[in-house]
């Protein structure tokens, strides 16, 4: 099996989006969570293992956001933000109630897609926007994956088109 980056020189990375993000209530600090039976979720890491707020700004001085904001995942967004040649946005905003929630356009980013390509979707909730980025695909995984599938359909039918 093919691998896009081998486990063993894996940093510390972030959990994948997924559409029930914005449905499971608060997020709860990973150690609690672990404590009840369950994984941590991307909003419990986001919200309770970065040194960022939603009031932080992204500074406008290139391609990289602080990585004071990242603890153990800098090494991570390092890297994702030199594939992907944008700085990684502010990863949390304030809730109507006034806690911190994940940002859907740190999801965004996160995912690979756009910036904007659900975000800036008029009339949809921050709750859609999260259901919509964790029901998709991360479009250099997708890519991958057909590459490969159709490298090997390619040498079952001797190399033709």
């Amino acid at each position: 099996m093919a691998r896009l980056f081998p486990r063993d020189r894996a940093d510390v990375l972030f959990k994948t989006p997924t559409a029930n993000l914005a449905s499971n209530g608060s997020a709860q600090h990973p150690d609690k969570r672990k404590a009840g039976g369950h994984g941590p979720t991307l909003e419990d890491e986001v919200c309770f293992l970065l040194n960022v707020t939603p009031d932080d700004e992204l500074p406008d001085d290139g391609p990289h956001s602080p990585a004071e904001w990242w603890n153990e995942f800098a090494p991570a967004v390092y890297r994702w933000e030199c594939i992907r040649g944008t700085a990684a946005p502010v990863p949390v905003v304030r809730g109507p109630r006034g806690g911190v929630k994940l940002s859907p356009e740190f999801a965004e980013w996160l995912m690979g897609l756009d910036p904007g390509w659900v975000t800036s979707v008029p009339g949809l909730t921050r709750k859609e926007m999260i259901e919509r980025i964790g029901n998709g695909v991360v479009p250099h995984q997708a890519f991958y994956a057909f590459r490969e599938l159709k490298a090997k359909l390619d040498a079952r039918n001797g190399g033709g088109e």
